[in-house]
């Protein structure tokens, strides 16, 4: 097989929540107006990235961290992630995962599915306790260029690399990698741009698609 590795979005790719951010305001009872409206501001390009994230981990002072890291414990994969990522790692592909979300999928994925790298955002935390704040790892739209650094680092060429993703926010890392595959996709512009676009929700397309 000409390709060594794989980059996947995590959030509605891998498993079925679309946004991390968002998952953690509705379990917990907390995607109010408020909540809501930040994430109206930055889709209008009224506020950045960085104090959309600020302003929404401010939301979940002072809980303990464990409460929000087991809210992921039960998060669904998609039908048939699980196995066919399993079967992709057995095969010898690097797997590689990046969000905009938070840390406690990819550390799932890596644990669980035995991940060689991750990048997410972080929640930061005192003596178990949340502090309001957040560490940015990987801003919106930067996808692209932290895949080239990825895999400088694990020693690929970005042909070599398939990317798999379900929103505009994976367009850099469609555009970079060898081979891209739009995975259930809501994005017009993602759908459109790729070399494969999977329409069903059945994750077994894309192994199918990678090693035929």
């Amino acid at each position: 097989m000409k390709y060594k590795a794989i980059i996947f979005d995590i959030d509605g790719t891998i498993t079925t929540p679309v946004s991390s951010w968002r998952y953690i305001h509705e379990k917990l009872g907390k995607w109010d107006a408020l909540a809501c409206r930040y994430q109206e501001l930055f889709l209008a390009g009224r506020i950045s990235y960085r104090k959309f994230c600020e302003l929404d981990a401010a939301h979940w002072k002072g809980l303990p961290e464990k409460d929000i890291e087991g809210l992921f414990r039960d998060v669904p994969y998609a039908r048939n992630a699980k196995d066919s990522i399993e079967k992709l790692k057995k095969i010898g592909l690097k797997l590689i995962a990046v969000s905009t979300g938070l840390q406690y999928l990819p550390q799932r994925l890596k644990k669980e599915l035995r991940f060689d790298y991750i990048l997410s955002n972080e929640l930061e935390a005192e003596n178990g306790i949340l502090t309001g704040g957040v560490k940015i790892n990987l801003t919106h739209g930067a996808k692209g260029r932290v895949l080239k650094k990825i895999i400088r680092e694990i020693r690929v060429e970005p042909p070599q690399v398939i990317s798999v993703g379900d929103s505009e926010g994976d367009l850099p890392i469609s555009r970079t990698a060898g081979y891209s595959i739009a995975f259930n996709s809501s994005s017009r512009r993602l759908s459109e741009t790729v070399d494969y676009n999977c329409k069903t929700d059945d994750f077994s397309e894309v192994y199918t698609k990678i090693v035929e």
